[in-house]
């Protein structure tokens, strides 16, 4: 089993926190853990160069956003980050600035973990 952590925004807090993900013996990446995570500290592990290509799934007992509570996720195609979702027709991303109406996802998402 191979563990990685990604890193998400939450737009409501504005913060940062790390997601621990677990790629299972399907292929695919489950969401495992959330904690917060400050900046410098990401940037000291590296949080920000991890790269997966997966849907995301949440395992049973993940506990969500550290900060809103939200286990749901918005995937941004344009900078390829996520972030906290709360159901909005219209999203405007805490990475990058840009603003959807929101659609279903139906590819994998290509993950990197964010600049910072």
């Amino acid at each position: 089993m191979k563990a990685t952590v990604i890193l998400q925004k939450c737009p409501h807090s504005k913060k940062l926190f790390g997601i621990r993900t677990e790629e299972l013996e399907d292929g695919e990446w489950y969401r495992t853990w959330a904690f917060p995570i400050d900046e410098r500290r990401a940037n000291r592990e590296g949080y920000q160069n991890t790269h997966i290509q997966s849907l995301l799934p949440a395992l049973e007992g993940y506990p969500g956003c550290p900060y809103c509570g939200s286990q749901r996720l918005f995937y941004d195609p344009n900078c390829g980050k996520i972030s906290c979702y709360a159901g909005e027709e219209r999203f405007t991303c805490p990475w990058c600035g840009g603003t959807y109406d929101v659609g279903s996802l139906t590819e994998k998402l290509n993950l990197q973990g964010g600049d910072l």
